[in-house]
């Protein structure tokens, strides 16, 4: 008895705040469970962790980054389970998060702490950030390149140390404290400057159609936010998208007007309850892991959200979670969708138009 009592008045690593989340929205209509994504190809790439962001070039090649600071690239259009991925460049020792195009020779890439460049024909590394003059980059996420040059990156969360054994996105899933920004880096003045502070786990970053606004997900409030950089409106914010039926992830912009959104998982009853119970949590992130409750499994899927309004246009499924949980959606030649896992080490192509004619919202 006195053992539990110690441990009961242990101090907890998180200090969680109450947030009374909305009901999660039935899957029904256009964002019905189907197995359409069943029909992806998935290309096995490394360990969990591999792949977490994609980028792929007009000419088809695939390139991703490692668990170890590394850069592949994937000869997608002859891959297959006996192709193995070629490596480019060591970036870094940390994991790669977040990619994204420069020009058609250069990549952005977001690692936790730092921000980097590769450029493809010369295989020339290049650190362009490691953060703000105020503070250091807690962890990066995801990135997105405006035609003007400067790059707009989710700082997730500068509460933990991101670099450590510790599960810092995992904690601050529970805390629910509003840690995250999102950052502009001017190649001009080579400065990163918040644009936005006080977000909840921004994770997923895409320029509009018009390049006025950015939109941002906040995984663990399940919305998407619209943050205006340009015109009349700049500076402004507004919510795009609330109450989504799962965690939104990663972002990007198709060609027919939609926001496309990696949902890492459907909405969780288990995680409800803690967001609503945080003494309860304390409690819970005390045991050892093998001894706290889980959901089953992941859920993830593909929404794709109308640009003007934000309502949802159609869904693709994961019926058998083979995606593991889904980090991030490319849109490559020809509208096919790269799809990257947060601890799959796996990269899925799916072509939407391999469907054939589905009924959508108009």
């Amino acid at each position: 008895m006195t053992l539990l009592i110690l441990w009961l008045m242990w101090p907890s690593p998180i200090d969680p705040v109450r947030w009374d989340e909305p009901p999660a929205p039935g899957l029904s209509g256009p964002s019905a469970p189907d197995d359409d994504l069943a029909a992806a190809t998935l290309y096995r790439v490394g360990e969990p962790g591999t792949a977490h962001s994609i980028a792929v070039s007009t000419d088809g090649m695939v390139y991703f980054g490692t668990v170890d600071g590394d850069i592949m690239r994937l000869r997608a259009a002859i891959a297959g389970d006996g192709i193995h991925p070629e490596h480019l460049a060591h970036i870094t020792d940390e994991p790669v998060f977040g990619m994204a195009w420069i020009d058609e020779s250069t990549l952005a890439i977001a690692t936790a702490g730092n921000l980097h460049s590769l450029n493809l024909t010369s295989l020339e590394v290049r650190t362009l950030s490691t953060g703000s003059t105020s503070h250091a980059f807690g962890r990066l996420t995801n990135l997105a390149v405006a035609e003007n040059g400067i790059i707009y990156l989710t700082d997730s969360s500068t509460r933990w140390d991101h670099g450590s054994r510790r599960p810092g996105y995992y904690y601050d899933m529970l805390e629910n404290r509003p840690n995250g920004l999102v950052y502009a880096w001017d190649p001009r003045s080579r400065e990163a400057v918040p644009i936005r502070d006080r977000l909840y786990y921004p994770n997923g970053i895409a320029i509009a159609s018009d390049g006025q606004s950015l939109f941002v997900s906040e995984s663990f409030r399940y919305m998407i936010q619209r943050i205006w950089i340009g015109g009349p409106r700049r500076g402004e914010i507004e919510v795009f998208a609330k109450n989504l039926p799962g965690m939104p992830a990663g972002l990007a912009m198709d060609d027919d007007g939609n926001l496309v959104v990696a949902m890492a998982t459907r909405r969780s009853r288990l995680l409800a309850t803690a967001h609503r119970n945080p003494l309860l949590t304390q409690i819970l992130i005390k045991l050892p892991q093998w001894l706290r409750p889980t959901d089953s499994r992941p859920r993830g899927f593909v929404l794709r959200l109308r640009e003007s309004d934000g309502q949802i246009r159609d869904a693709f499924h994961d019926p058998d979670s083979a995606l593991n949980y889904l980090s991030s959606v490319t849109v490559g030649p020809g509208g096919v969708l790269w799809l990257g896992s947060a601890f799959g080490g796996i990269i899925g192509r799916f072509d939407p138009a391999d469907l054939g004619d589905q009924p959508t919202q108009p």
